[in-house]
């Protein structure tokens, strides 16, 4: 469970839809596995590359961790978000460029281009329900 001082740094950070996949990229690249799950709401659901789900804050954490293991780097292309009429929803793609060493110290790079779906918090702040790195390019992956 993050602590109350990560919750209320979000909380003054992610005043933006976009804020939050700004925080979660630099969680992700300082291994900060706290705040990276500290971003989703409890109930919330991950996608694998594969297309299956996690659900919950320890499945979440779970991924955030080995991901940070890599030691990843990102290079976001752009960030665009789409917030409901009524100010309560919105929905995150980002595309961006990662990269990691493995094993043998041989550069590995990769790209997402995400869909999130976001709800806005009783403080004001954003927070994830549904995130799919590869959302956006979902229908293509089975090609590759």
């Amino acid at each position: 469970m993050p602590s109350k001082d990560i919750e209320i740094q979000l909380s003054e950070r992610a005043r933006a839809p976009d804020d939050c996949s700004r925080i979660l990229v630099a969680a992700l690249e300082s291994g900060d596995v706290e705040t990276s799950v500290a971003l989703y709401e409890p109930t919330a659901v991950l996608f694998s590359k594969s297309g299956r789900t996690m659900t919950g804050l320890d499945a979440i954490r779970q991924n955030n961790a080995s991901l940070i293991a890599l030691k990843p780097t990102f290079a976001i292309d752009f960030i665009k978000s789409t917030i409901s009429g009524d100010g309560t929803l919105a929905t995150n793609r980002m595309k961006a460029d990662l990269s990691w060493k493995d094993a043998e110290g041989k550069l590995v790079q990769a790209s997402v281009d995400t869909l999130e779906v976001l709800r806005k918090q009783e403080d004001g702040s954003w927070r994830y329900i549904i995130d799919d790195p590869y959302g956006s390019m979902r229908a293509n992956l089975n090609e590759r």
